[in-house]
């Protein structure tokens, strides 16, 4: 009788055990052009593990130099086809007069100074993470890189 039972128990009449496993969500690098996270892109890199996305928040009054190394950045990521999108802060309700589209107008509108002229090291920090949770609330990116 026993035999009959596991006779009976093929592989058409029984069910498949499945483990149900979702993707992993994407890796999403906020870049900063600076020397930690630009450490950071080329180990993912490195270890074949590139991000799936890059962004970065573009305070709109960035040096020349800078903006040079971001296309530099940008080339080569396009190499490794790695996605880059940089990202700007638009707005679209203001409470201040004249609106302000880049840091430095902000400064001025508010009467403000960076806090870098305070000892701290972060003076583009408020509008660039502004610019990523804009775009992230939004669900939209902005320009793409030159």
């Amino acid at each position: 009788m026993l035999a009959t039972d596991r006779s009976a128990l093929t592989a058409e009449s029984r069910e498949i055990d499945y483990i149900r496993v979702s993707e992993p969500p994407p890796i999403v690098l906020a870049y900063g052009i600076g020397v930690d996270s630009t450490a950071l892109l080329i180990e993912l890199d490195a270890r074949g593990t590139p991000p799936d996305l890059v962004i970065t928040g573009d305070p709109g009054v960035e040096k020349p130099e800078t903006y040079a190394y971001q296309e530099m950045m940008a080339a080569w990521m396009g190499a490794r086809g790695i996605r880059y999108e940089t990202v700007r802060y638009t707005p679209r309700r203001f409470k201040h007069w004249p609106p302000y589209y880049d840091l430095l107008a902000n400064v001025l509108t508010n009467a403000t100074l960076p806090s870098i002229s305070l000892g701290r090291h972060s003076c583009s920090l408020g509008l660039g993470l502004a610019s990523v949770l804009l775009v992230r609330r939004e669900g939209r990116t902005g320009r793409a890189t030159r």
